[in-house]
């Protein structure tokens, strides 16, 4: 169904909200662009513009790093709805008025053009028993693998019912997402009529969320465990997911990847054959792009309900400065 959206009243910094009906931010929130957009008692921080920074890198395999919490999970939401081919409808309920939305006007980036496979790597059971911890690992990959059909088999020409997802689906989620990857650029490869929903789509972007969240949790110092046995374990499955991954880049394959996370370590090890990631963190054009500058915080703090008067904007934000270090 096509989402209905009231249009935010207000702008201040990259803060845009509805002055009538604000109410305050989402809380305790995984980060979901369409629940944000939807709800007009929220406020939103506009980080929009950065989608088409995003989009206007050579490479194809991004790695962004950022502290926990500091809204990672929320711009990979932005990306998935802008970029699924599945929300071209919604484009004007969620992004209308958005930074982005400049971009698309003036051609300089198009909305819908991908079929969108996310991956959150937080939800995955870490257990102290390797093999528990393999079998999570196994299983949240070939769930989201199953997400997938479930969103695209109109579009991949397979009635979306389970039975045959879990034929498509195997034990293996490495042989599934092989077999997914496989499918869908077959299907593309056949696509010739303009009027077809998948003229025009690229491939798959990949979306990884805290990709690391999984391995950090072995990197304990107190773990008397050698650390071959440990990262020949788990370990070796996600080593063998990005080896995976990286053998199905390409067009109608997967097109693009944007992988968020905490510690570069992680990359580096449990991912030593995917040598095909550009670290992207500490690029000027995305220092925006998490996190908030003295000018929203400063917006925030004068919204409707949030503080009586300028002097007490300034209080507060003396507070904050002086107390978060800059966060």
């Amino acid at each position: 169904p096509k989402l209905s959206v009231e249009p935010y009243g207000r702008r201040e910094a990259s803060l845009v909200f509805n002055e009538q009906a604000f109410k305050g931010f989402p809380l305790n929130d995984k980060g979901d662009l369409e629940k944000i957009r939807v709800n007009p008692a929220y406020a939103y921080f506009d980080r929009t513009r950065y989608i088409s920074v995003v989009d206007s890198f050579l490479e194809n395999v991004l790695l962004f790093l950022r502290p926990r919490r500091f809204g990672k999970s929320l711009f990979l939401s932005t990306l998935k709805h802008f970029h699924g081919v599945e929300n071209k409808h919604n484009y004007e309920a969620l992004f209308r008025d958005l930074d982005v939305d400049r971009d698309v006007k003036s051609g300089k980036i198009t909305p819908g053009q991908y079929l969108i496979m996310p991956f959150d790597f937080s939800v995955i059971d870490r257990s102290p028993d390797l093999d528990i911890a393999r079998n999570s690992l196994n299983d949240m990959l070939n769930s989201a693998i199953r997400a997938f059909y479930m969103t695209y088999a109109p579009y991949l020409g397979t009635a979306a019912s389970h039975q045959l997802i879990e034929d498509r689906v195997s034990p293996s989620a490495l042989a599934s997402l092989a077999d997914c990857v496989n499918l869908v650029q077959e299907t593309l490869n056949s696509v010739r009529d303009k009027d077809d929903p998948l003229f025009g789509v690229k491939g798959i972007y990949l979306l990884a969320d805290e990709y690391d969240a999984f391995s950090n949790e072995f990197l304990d110092p107190n773990d008397p465990r050698p650390w071959e046995q440990l990262r020949t374990s788990p370990s070796s499955l996600l080593k063998g997911f990005w080896g995976s991954v990286k053998s199905k880049l390409g067009a109608r394959q997967i097109a693009k990847c944007f992988i968020t996370g905490v510690s570069p370590l992680s990359m580096a090890d449990n991912t030593s054959g995917f040598n095909v990631a550009t670290y992207v963190s500490w690029r000027k054009n995305l220092s925006g792009l998490c996190g908030l500058t003295e000018e929203d915080v400063l917006a925030a703090l004068r919204l409707p309900r949030v503080c009586k008067s300028e002097d007490e904007v300034l209080r507060h934000f003396k507070i904050m400065k002086d107390n978060y270090h800059g966060y």
